[in-house]
């Protein structure tokens, strides 16, 4: 369950009150795309720059199967987009997983990366293989 900080409101007293979310995947895909809030609305549009630790390997969604005699599959991260820069102004960079190596793609320029480069503040949408 995600507990929402914003309020809603109620169908039966029509009073905003606070809520609880939940969701539940019927179908695991076979490629799980996960973006990142990076941009706030609060007074001025903002870019957020909070480290988000993911994991690279064995992403584990079984707690949001909708059926727990469903077995989830575990994921393996295949790429990183990433935004440097400001909300008006800033680059992508790509991060992609080859034959078990990870590579940095910006723009005419490809390079070796680091596993230990790959978690950063700049990650902005996350893409994930389905073990087979």
């Amino acid at each position: 369950a995600v507990v929402s900080t914003q309020s809603t409101g109620c169908e039966s007293c029509k009073k905003r009150q606070r809520c609880t979310k939940q969701f539940s995947i019927e179908r695991f895909p076979p490629i799980l795309v996960l973006h990142l809030k990076r941009f706030s609305e609060v007074r001025y549009r903002t870019k957020l720059s909070t480290k988000v630790d993911f994991p690279v390997d064995n992403l584990d969604l079984s707690e949001f199967a909708s059926s727990t005699d469903q077995e989830a599959p575990r994921y393996d991260l295949v790429g990183v987009s990433n935004h440097s820069g400001n909300t008006f102004s800033g680059h992508y960079i790509a991060y992609c997983r080859t034959t078990g190596r990870w590579h940095r793609f910006s723009d005419s320029s490809v390079s070796g990366l680091s596993r230990s480069d790959i978690v950063s503040p700049e990650a902005y949408v996350l893409f994930y293989e389905r073990r087979s």
